[in-house]
């Protein structure tokens, strides 16, 4: 005669297993949550075989994460992202501090942004600062704005201040870097920043 008994299974084993899924869940969700995206993360730095430090920003959620990944790739930078229609207060201190006039094209790509730092554009004592006024269509469309500059010496904290916006008629406008808009010029802020 064969008996069958029932296999009794450990309520700890239970609870363990169970626990260990919620931790990969949680996990999974945390890093969702960080990158505020499924697919892709807010930015990317990469140092390129020239020095040059190229930056792609995808999402505008995460400064204080793009500011440490900039200064691994050895660029000391300060990154405020305001609402549409805002930048910070000029000036944020002094202007320079690079061998000569700094210039940075900065285009769409695809739903955010991307730039290129040469090698020594910022030098020693000097801050990258980047101020990025959000689009109204949210987080993660390209911005209404973008700013870009070297700061020589210490940075001013960001005071957000209203954008503004040229008049018609007034002279101001958009020089577009982006293949979509290739060739346009509109009224409004630009994607493109030269400091002399």
């Amino acid at each position: 005669m064969t008996t069958v008994t029932p296999v009794r299974r450990s309520r700890r084993r239970i609870a363990g297993l169970s626990a260990a899924v919620a931790g990969v869940a949680a996990a999974a969700t945390a890093v969702v949550m960080l990158t505020g995206l499924t697919g892709s993360p807010a930015y990317a730095v990469t140092q390129g075989s020239d020095g040059g430090v190229s930056v792609t920003i995808h999402s505008f959620t995460d400064p204080e994460g793009l500011e440490a990944e900039l200064a691994k790739a050895g660029v000391t930078a300060a990154v405020d992202y305001l609402p549409h229609g805002q930048t910070c207060k000029q000036p944020r201190g002094e202007v320079g501090g690079g061998t000569g006039p700094f210039s940075a094209s900065i285009r769409e790509e695809g739903d955010g942004i991307r730039f290129k730092i040469e090698k020594g554009q910022v030098p020693s004592g000097s801050t990258l600062v980047l101020t990025i006024s959000k689009s109204a269509d949210g987080d993660g469309e390209p911005p209404f704005a973008t700013n870009l500059q070297i700061v020589k010496g210490a940075v001013a904290p960001c005071e957000a201040v209203s954008m503004p916006v040229p008049t018609p008629g007034s002279g101001g406008t958009v020089e577009r870097k982006d293949d979509r808009h290739a060739g346009t010029e509109e009224q409004g802020p630009s994607l493109h920043t030269k400091t002399e």
